[in-house]
């Protein structure tokens, strides 16, 4: 893909995420309908869904991300993959600035239905799904670069994929979030990392450079 086509699917990203946003503080009907629906469908529960899911959001929570950032960081700058080390952390600080920032311009309240985890702050952008999709879909496209075996890179990346939207799952079945909120987190945060990969990985526009950067990226 060339670079101008990048941009044109970062812009496009960008507009989905601004136009599904508008929407949202609206409340327009085709929201009302959707997050009604989802959630007519996933909130039924069972002592062991709420067990299973609990742990699943759980793993979604700040400081467990922040834990998981750390170790794969110490492991790439050990293996000397500088790159990937830091395009990690900045998808991390990025997402998670950003969806912080936008909470507080919508204000838009949790669920009123029961939470099965504590949840404090505003509902959207779902937080969790924006930072799992920033953390789990950030260490799929490293492995892309990293590993050269085919049935590697899909078992690495249908084993993101499941967790990210397991993640995102969880937070509308805990009864924390509405489901517009868990596509608005993932909106927000695919439009960040589309953005950041173009802007560090693009032959034309690659401007950190760090040691092994460029070695690595012609591989």
């Amino acid at each position: 893909m060339k670079t101008s086509q990048k941009v044109t699917f970062n812009v496009l990203l960008l507009l989905v995420f601004i136009f599904w946003t508008i929407n949202v503080i609206l409340q327009t009907s085709p929201i009302k309908l959707f997050d009604s629906t989802m959630i007519s469908e996933i909130y039924h529960h069972s002592a062991w869904s709420l067990k299973f899911f609990r742990g699943i959001t759980f793993l979604g929570n700040t400081d467990q991300t922040i834990a998981i950032v750390i170790i794969f960081t110490i492991i790439l700058l050990w293996k000397r993959y500088y790159y990937a080390a830091i395009f990690l952390i900045i998808n991390k600080i990025l997402v998670t600035s950003t969806n912080t920032i936008i909470k507080h311009l919508v204000e838009r309240e949790r669920p009123i239905h029961h939470h099965f985890v504590y949840a404090g702050g505003f509902s959207y952008p779902s937080g969790h799904s924006a930072s799992a999709f920033a953390l789990y879909i950030t260490l799929f496209i490293i492995a892309w670069f990293v590993f050269k075996n085919l049935k590697l890179r899909v078992l690495i990346g249908i084993s993101c994929l499941t967790m990210t939207l397991l993640i995102g799952y969880s937070r509308i079945f805990l009864g924390v979030h509405y489901p517009s909120d868990i596509i608005g987190g993932y909106l927000l945060a695919a439009t960040i990392l589309t953005f950041t990969t173009l802007f560090l990985f693009s032959q034309n526009l690659l401007v950190f450079k760090f040691k092994h950067i460029n070695e690595q990226c012609d591989k």
